[in-house]
């Protein structure tokens, strides 16, 4: 029922670590705010028993108090729907019981990592289930849009091109690179280079050596993939590893996608 939606990680953090850092243009998010002081681009207030929708954007930003730290539920996911006219979404859960109710169950699960991948799949679907009256159609994408998204989610990483969209869709190169970049707001080649490092971390969260991450994402050396890490998220391969190994992701979990 929810093929068109890729999870791609999970989990209850407290104080959660570089939280701020988002080099990600095509993750989703939905945040369950349990308790602490969090803003969205510097001085919207996330609240805490309220639920968050985020859609992918190259702008996202979240930081906390470091005083009053953030205890928060998060689904991290992909997604070639349109899946809201605007940034985000804010539900306030006191006034929609079924929805607070599912948030509390999760909260409480989440406590302790669960390892039946099967369970978090349930969870996530009864919540884009009970959001579906939040989210909007996919009516915005164009056509050729909608066919690129699902061949760059459903192609491994480490074959997509925009030739291989080229080829997949039959259509002009520009053509695709135009009506992709009008409704997604980037191009095919950010957004696949985007895909890339959302799995690049994911792998180096799951302590993953630079050699076997860069021939996991079709790099041919260890070199390309980090001058390529580099350029694309802003930050060095070695210090965004070092930076990650410092940080408690036990109640966190990732996928490959």
């Amino acid at each position: 029922m929810f093929r068109n939606y890729s999870l791609l990680s999970y989990g209850r953090v407290y104080n959660p670590y570089n939280w701020y850092y988002n080099p990600s243009y095509v993750v989703n998010r939905i945040y369950y705010i349990i308790s602490g002081t969090a803003f969205y681009k510097n001085n919207i207030p996330l609240k805490p028993g309220y639920m968050y929708v985020f859609r992918a954007s190259p702008d996202f930003k979240v930081h906390q108090d470091e005083n009053d730290p953030v205890d928060h539920v998060f689904f991290d996911f992909s997604t070639y729907k349109g899946l809201c006219g605007k940034d985000y979404i804010e539900i306030d859960l006191s006034e929609d019981k079924m929805l607070c109710a599912l948030a509390g169950l999760i909260s409480e699960d989440f406590k302790t990592p669960i390892k039946q991948i099967e369970i978090v799949n349930d969870y996530f679907e009864l919540l884009l289930y009970y959001l579906g009256d939040y989210l909007e159609s996919d009516g915005s994408y164009s056509e050729v849009t909608l066919e690129a998204l699902s061949v760059l989610h459903n192609t491994p990483v480490s074959e997509l091109s925009v030739n291989l969209l080229a080829s997949k869709l039959k259509r002009n190169v520009n053509h695709i690179i135009r009506c992709f970049k009008k409704d997604i707001g980037v191009t095919p080649n950010k957004y696949i280079a985007g895909l890339k490092v959302n799995m690049a971390i994911a792998y180096i969260k799951q302590g993953m050596s630079c050699s076997l991450i860069a021939e996991k994402l079709g790099f041919g050396s260890i070199s390309a993939f980090s001058y390529f890490f580099r350029h694309a998220s802003g930050r060095n391969f070695s210090d965004y590893k070092k930076e990650t190994g410092k940080a408690d992701y036990e109640n966190s979990r990732y996928y490959d996608v």
